[in-house]
């Protein structure tokens, strides 16, 4: 089985793309969802958490606009989060690439933001860039509700430049412009997927 390994910043619009892919019939491993269920209610990640940020959970619920506040505050904060939520993330994605492998799919895909920082495109056949322009970007991430233009800003500095990840992945899918283009970008990728041509 072939993995394509898809990624880009906070709002480049990875969901949509990695829809569109689930759609057309490939498996998708979204980490983001799988972080959520960790830091869910009786989540495997709740109890680290809780002791390792005082404050951060109330009656078993995570305070994620609290987290978000501390890592805009202060970058240690983000990697004491990734030290705990990214092994567990790393074991649920090899349930997922051993299930589809059994099942003989031909492609399956990997959704990880954090894709080249963790070198977990050593594992990809091949990886694609979700782009937008950073002003559309900004937008998105406010639009999620309790960031600030300011925290946008800062959470985006302290991720690797888009355009440094544009030269390492293999493809660049623009999602600056609408829906439509995005699908028809989508939709190429797809048939070259299913012919085992890409």
């Amino acid at each position: 089985m072939k993995i394509l390994g898809v990624t880009g910043g906070m709002g480049m619009g990875k969901t949509t793309v990695c829809s569109q892919l689930r759609k057309e019939g490939f498996p998708v491993f979204d980490a983001d969802h799988v972080v959520h269920q960790l830091q869910g209610s009786d989540g495997k990640a709740l109890s680290f958490l809780a002791k390792a940020f005082p404050g951060s959970v109330h009656d078993n619920i995570l305070d994620r606009s609290y987290l978000r506040k501390l890592i805009s505050q202060d970058r240690n904060n983000l990697k004491k989060i990734e030290n705990i939520i990214l092994p567990l993330v790393d074991m649920e994605r090899k349930k997922f690439i051993q299930f589809w492998q059994g099942k003989r799919k031909l492609w399956c895909v990997l959704d990880i933001p954090l894709l080249f920082e963790k070198k977990i495109d050593q594992v990809c056949t091949k990886t694609l860039l979700v782009n937008a322009p950073k002003q559309i970007q900004k937008i998105r991430i406010i639009n999620r509700g309790g960031i600030s233009w300011q925290q946008a800003e800062i959470l985006i500095s302290h991720q690797l430049p888009n355009s440094l990840k544009c030269q390492w992945a293999d493809r660049v899918i623009q999602t600056g412009l609408n829906r439509a283009y995005t699908y028809i970008q989508v939709k190429r990728l797809a048939i070259l997927m299913k012919k085992d041509q890409l």
